[in-house]
């Protein structure tokens, strides 16, 4: 038995997560959460063991993956919206107690674009109305997701830094084989004559209409009352398939904001580096 879960990819959000564990589920020994993100210590923090482990059909005899991202929201900043969201703070500390010896997976991708997409996401979903600029100016939430290095300060209270793989967003994305062996060997899993089907599983940032961010924000609003039912994923697809605007892109990062993200990440960035040993000289340029 591998439950609690042995390892957990805690994100970044919109740094490839879904990508790379959709490529780890293809190993017979391991089991990713069958929604991939349970979300079990943040939007799920009142359900208790019993249901955390339904969320792992194939348990027995597996190494379990839990892919929430939220497990990185922590507020770091009081200008953070989820500064007062109890259920995003002590994170580490909760899973520690269920599990010490757990590992994680961090993959990481530049803070500039992640920040960007992420605020892309929020907007679709219909979580978000501001510009660009208004939004990461009046609230912290998507600068400390991608504060990398104060999210891992947070975690290192509890795990040492070897329980930790740091992988970049540019490798998952133009060696995907590498990074999947080198998670195969962080796990200690025998990868001989497995074979993983590379083809990659996207979950890209779309641009959805007016129409399509208030049906979002009313399915935001009954999976958050439990209530997520009453809207299936057939109907949630339909919607989603017809009121997005395929003929339109996100647009580029505004070049005003440029300047006060790379100025922001900077240090932080330089901690991150200092600390884990990684080269992130391709987001300082």
């Amino acid at each position: 038995m591998s439950f609690p879960p042995e390892v957990y990819l805690i994100g970044a959000q919109k740094a490839g997560t879904t990508t790379l564990a959709y490529l780890l589920s293809q190993h017979p020994d391991i089991c990713v959460a069958k929604n991939k993100e349970p979300h079990y210590f943040t939007g799920n923090s009142s359900k208790d063991l019993a249901w955390y482990q339904k969320q792992f059909p194939n348990y027995e005899n597996t190494v379990c993956i839990d892919a929430s991202t939220s497990y990185s929201f922590a507020p770091l900043s009081l200008e953070n919206s989820y500064m007062t969201k109890k259920c995003f703070h002590n994170i580490p500390q909760r899973i520690y107690s269920i599990n010490p010896q757990a590992k994680f997976i961090y993959l990481l991708r530049d803070p500039i674009a992640r920040t960007y997409s992420g605020y892309w996401h929020s907007f679709n979903t219909g979580r978000e109305h501001r510009s660009f600029g208004e939004a990461i100016k009046n609230d912290y939430f998507y600068l400390d997701v991608s504060d990398y290095y104060g999210q891992l300060t947070l975690w290192l209270e509890y795990f040492p830094l070897e329980s930790f793989l740091f992988l970049l967003f540019e490798d998952m994305k133009h060696n995907p084989k590498q990074v999947v062996k080198k998670c195969f060997e962080f796990l200690e899993i025998d990868s001989e004559n497995i074979q993983i089907n590379l083809k990659q599983h996207r979950n890209k940032t779309q641009n959805v209409n007016f129409l399509g961010r208030k049906f979002n924000r009313i399915f935001k609003k009954l999976d958050y009352s439990g209530l997520g039912f009453m809207a299936p994923s057939l109907v949630r697809n339909f919607i989603q398939e017809h009121t997005m605007n395929s003929h339109k892109s996100i647009p580029k990062t505004p070049e005003k904001e440029i300047g006060f993200l790379c100025n922001y990440f900077a240090d932080k960035n330089r901690n991150l580096a200092n600390l884990t040993g990684l080269n992130l000289s391709e987001w300082q340029s």
